[in-house]
């Protein structure tokens, strides 16, 4: 089977469409997931894509040649430059836009609080927030998911990670928030538009907002600095406000305020997104709902194959410096090659019956009597990686552990606290939101009522 190595021969690019890159750009915005299965129907498991901004893509979906692609040091396969269309948002400081030794550090400092004894102590703290916002949902009439889930994840965010928590500030700070991400998920992601006409002018609007957001973000930071009680408080930023490096060096002002926006981002709208789909998933498998609520190997099964099935985002790229041996193609420097979630979660080999939502493929015998028969588990290796949502190597996504406990966590409270049934007889079909595949309308449910 082939594998991604470091060869001497000469570079060349895999097959692709030969559509204008306006029209292959259109597809990739306006019809993502025909446009991701046809290529790879008509080109294979590795296709380049000329889109019409950065330079060209390849586009790679066989799981043996992910790990190569997504281990690849940085002298080769750089993150950052992939990432530097969310600086404006997230910040030049951010984790998510720096590489090498520096991202190293940064990642060490903030690893350890989303992981562990660290994360298992905010349980509590998740299950009331989702408790209260569940409390407050309509019966016997239609509502969408989506944006309640948004609700959840953003407060979890504003009091687990920046640790506010006077209703004044929260309010101010939560609005202004919203509104910035509101604008930063929309179509000002793309470089062409990025550009300030005055205050009035759609970036001159973001620009303008994302620097007051930042002088709050500081100001929060340098009154928790000197707040008295920092050593007792748990929040993440009180937290890292006391950590070190190895060489003793703390995170700086700019450094927190990039990472704070980074986490609210990176841990906001994608939790809020995989538990939308969740539930819509799960809610068309009624014989698994009440399993769910009663048990935590199950709801982590639901949770990993609804990742599997709606990962968030469709590619993990890289940005090559230097040329990388990908199977049969050498590929250059200066290109970009991204690892397709979509299509590698899809391999009939590895997962029978793909479009299928049997969350059975990740429950072992061990975990004891399945609901349904036991399918064959995805091989952990000799097969490759076929379950990548979070990518991987160094740059796999520091808040994982934490995004699939409070998965599970606000799965169970609402499974418990509320009956819903879909309003669709089928789960949603996959939109694009930005650069997040969304439920198209939003996870539309009715919330039955109390059975008395």
């Amino acid at each position: 089977m082939l594998r991604t190595t470091y060869m001497a021969n000469r570079p060349r690019l895999p097959p692709g469409p030969r559509l204008p890159a306006l029209v292959q750009t259109a597809l990739w915005f306006g019809r993502p997931i025909p446009f991701m299965d046809w290529c790879r129907r008509r080109y294979g498991d590795c296709v380049t894509l000329r889109l019409g901004f950065g330079p060209a893509m390849v586009m790679v979906s066989d799981p043996a040649l992910v790990d190569g692609i997504l281990a690849a040091p940085p002298e080769v396969a750089p993150t950052g430059p992939e990432n530097a269309i969310l600086e404006p948002l997230l910040g030049p400081r951010s984790v998510l836009m720096l590489d090498g030794p520096e991202h190293l550090r940064q990642r060490r400092l903030l690893l350890p609080f989303f992981h562990g004894e660290r994360m298992r102590r905010h349980e509590a703290t998740i299950a009331s927030i989702t408790e209260r916002e569940v409390d407050g949902w309509p019966v016997g009439r239609t509502f969408e998911l989506l944006p309640r889930m948004r609700a959840i994840t953003f407060e979890v965010i504003l009091r687990i990670v920046f640790g506010v928590e006077d209703p004044t500030r929260l309010d101010k700070l939560g609005t202004m928030l919203s509104r910035l991400l509101a604008m930063g998920s929309s179509w000002l992601v793309l470089p062409w538009v990025q550009h300030d006409l005055g205050p009035r002018s759609p970036w001159g609007r973001f620009i303008r907002l994302k620097a007051a957001i930042d002088g709050l973000l500081v100001n929060e930071i340098s009154a928790r600095r000197a707040d008295p009680s920092l050593e007792e408080r748990d929040d993440v930023l009180s937290q890292l406000l006391q950590a070190r490096d190895e060489e003793g060096r703390q995170l700086t002002d700019e450094e927190l305020r990039d990472q704070l926006m980074t986490l609210l981002v990176a841990g906001h709208e994608t939790t809020a997104t995989s538990l939308a789909w969740c539930l819509d998933l799960l809610l068309h498998r009624p014989d698994l709902v009440v399993p769910t609520s009663e048990s935590r190997q199950l709801t982590d099964a639901v949770i990993r194959e609804t990742l599997r099935l709606r990962a968030p985002f469709r590619l993990v790229s890289r940005r090559l410096v230097a040329p990388l041996q990908v199977g049969a193609y050498r590929l250059p420097a200066g290109v970009a090659v991204g690892v397709n979630t979509y299509l590698t979660h899809r391999r009939t080999e590895i997962y029978p019956d793909p479009e299928a939502f049997r969350p059975e493929r990740f429950l072992s015998a061990q975990d004891g009597p399945p609901p349904a028969p036991l399918a064959p588990p995805p091989p952990a290796s000799g097969g490759g990686n076929a379950w990548v949502p979070f990518g991987g190597g160094v740059r796999r996504c520091l808040g994982a552990s934490f995004a699939t406990f409070e998965m599970s966590v606000v799965l169970r409270a609402i499974l418990r606290r509320v009956r819903l049934r879909p309003v669709s007889p089928r789960p949603e079909a996959i939109s694009l939101h930005a650069v997040i595949l969304v439920p198209k309308l939003g996870a539309r449910v009715v919330r039955e009522p109390s059975e008395p």
